[in-house]
């Protein structure tokens, strides 16, 4: 009676024991023996797949959430850096007009006061460097950990090439889809490339219509 299988140990010890009962001819049993290492090698190789695809997919958003709000946070400070920047040069212009003019004290005051509290804001939105810096470590330390799992990734899959006939028949296959879906791609952008660089020079307006085009 067939053990049940609750685990990935479970469904690797069921092919080591069917291994062992059937009986095979001498020109099958390299086969079949080849056909077992192969199995053996490539169920952890998909559970572990699975898994870092898995965690690459939960973990990407966050990594896209932390650039897009860095990207936002630094465009609002810079943007009220030079907003402080234009005030206080209107200001200084102010100031230089009062003095020339001989204008009270109290008043060349206020407006230095006035100054010195722009001049304090953008000391402040200079601090969202220490915010944003934080967000690229962590994004950081999210790419790296991704990275990490799809390099102990291919490690296990060129075990699985080396081990046995099979699997390496089934590498070179997977390296030469790889290798046409990569072709594709690089002729598909040279011939968008080719095809818009006469528009881009002409600047002639682009329709909605003509940019599906190219994506067909």
């Amino acid at each position: 009676m067939m053990k049940e299988i609750n685990n990935l140990d479970d469904v690797l010890l069921q092919i080591e024991n069917l291994k062992h009962t059937m009986k095979f001819s001498n020109e099958l049993f390299p086969i079949m023996k080849d056909l077992f290492v192969f199995l053996k090698d490539m169920i952890p190789l998909l559970l572990e797949a699975n898994i870092s695809i898995k965690e690459s997919t939960s973990r990407i958003p966050t990594a896209t959430d932390n650039i897009n709000n860095v990207s936002k946070m630094t465009e609002t400070s810079t943007n009220q850096v030079l907003d402080s920047i234009e005030e206080i040069t209107v200001k200084l212009n102010n100031l230089g007009e009062m003095i020339k003019s001989d204008d009270s004290k109290e008043n060349q005051n206020l407006l230095l006061e006035d100054i010195g509290n722009m001049v304090n804001e953008i000391i402040f939105a200079f601090q969202f460097q220490d915010i944003t810096t934080q967000k690229l470590e962590h994004t950081s330390r999210i790419l790296r950990t991704v990275h990490d799992k799809f390099v102990a990734l291919f490690k296990s899959f060129d075990q699985m090439r080396n081990n046995s006939e099979l699997g390496s028949e089934v590498a070179r296959a997977i390296e030469f889809e790889f290798e046409k879906q990569k072709l594709v791609g690089q002729e598909n952008k040279e011939y968008f490339e080719s095809n818009t660089q006469d528009i881009m020079r002409q600047n002639v307006e682009i329709s909605q219509d003509d940019i599906d085009r190219f994506f067909k």
